[in-house]
């Protein structure tokens, strides 16, 4: 096979040709110039960031508020800004970080950075590519035969207190039956009663539904996250261990705290408090739901934005 080169044979190339190739990528594609500055991106990129073109295009990428976070809160795109690393040392890298939605939420991705290197060696900038990997799969029954049955809520769209009544009680029965074991955090945001008194219950509404789409987005597939209360949320994760538990949902209270919405004073974000607990043998639904709701007043009780395993004091840091 004749060995070409790419530019020769798209060398008449234009620009329009390059956007249209791009839009037919699915992960999402952001170009950069040794200035961090987004000279071009494709349209998974805006579906993925929920962000216009025209709000990026011509901007140095650290200028996006927190845009992306690794597991620990870091905001790498100011601590460790790969792509700065990347056009300092022309290596590739590879990490797993949460991109911010334009709506506020928290969401999964895949991130890569390559090098685009001339031929004398020297850097030119920098690509940006990443894919969303949160759950394909959300709930067992398609959304509008969940929806017509009223089992999702209607503000924050994922399974309402009914569903998540019938969901514990099945996952009781196989505890009591098969010994499959399963976790409950009993999620609250904190303070929401100020956040509403100061900010109007339109902001309030968004704080809500970016709480429970984080949420949503960052357990698997066949966890659920639904809406207990105004703002209360219970998550129920099956085959884990107390360790597990604990990462999880520590990971969970992190991404909530990250996440903002865009009010007329600036920005805006809440905490949440959790209580976290593994079904007991003897356990009925009200009492696994009422031990786990204990466990998240013992966390508003030693300052909230924490999760309380057990009811003895333990620091978050």
């Amino acid at each position: 096979m004749a060995d070409h080169n790419i530019l020769d044979i798209f060398g008449g190339a234009t620009k329009t040709f390059c956007d249209n190739v791009l839009d037919q990528v699915q992960d999402a594609v952001i170009w950069l110039d040794k200035d961090r500055q987004v000279v071009a991106l494709n349209k998974a990129a805006e579906q993925i960031a929920g962000r216009e073109r025209a709000s990026i295009l011509g901007k140095p990428c650290g200028e996006q508020s927190v845009l992306f976070v690794d597991h620990a809160g870091v905001d790498v795109c100011r601590e460790k800004c790969p792509v700065a690393m990347t056009l300092e040392d022309g290596a590739p890298r590879t990490l797993d970080v949460f991109l911010q939605h334009k709506e506020g939420y928290r969401t999964p991705v895949s991130l890569r950075i390559v090098p685009v290197i001339a031929a004398s060696g020297e850097i030119l900038g920098a690509v940006e590519a990443f894919s969303s990997t949160s759950p394909k799969i959300t709930l067992p029954l398609a959304l509008t035969e969940l929806e017509k049955m009223g089992l999702v809520d209607a503000e924050t769209g994922i399974p309402s207190k009914t569903y998540l009544d019938m969901t514990l009680a099945v996952r009781l029965e196989e505890f009591q039956k098969y010994g499959l074991p399963f976790g409950l955090i009993y999620v609250d945001i904190d303070n929401y009663g100020k956040i509403l008194e100061k900010h109007g219950r339109f902001n309030a509404g968004k704080i809500v539904r970016t709480v429970a789409r984080t949420l949503h987005k960052n357990t698997r597939y066949f966890d659920i996250v639904g809406r207990w209360g105004t703002e209360e949320y219970l998550v129920v994760l099956l085959n884990i261990d107390e360790g597990r538990l604990d990462i999880v949902a520590n990971k969970l209270r992190m991404l909530v705290a990250e996440s903002y919405i865009a009010v007329e004073t600036g920005m805006l974000n809440a905490t949440v408090s959790m209580g976290a607990s593994l079904v007991l043998r003897y356990d009925t639904v009200e009492s696994l739901v009422k031990r786990a709701e204990q466990l998240m007043m013992h966390s508003k009780w030693l300052g909230k934005n924490r999760v309380s395993m057990s009811f003895v004091q333990k620091n978050i840091e």
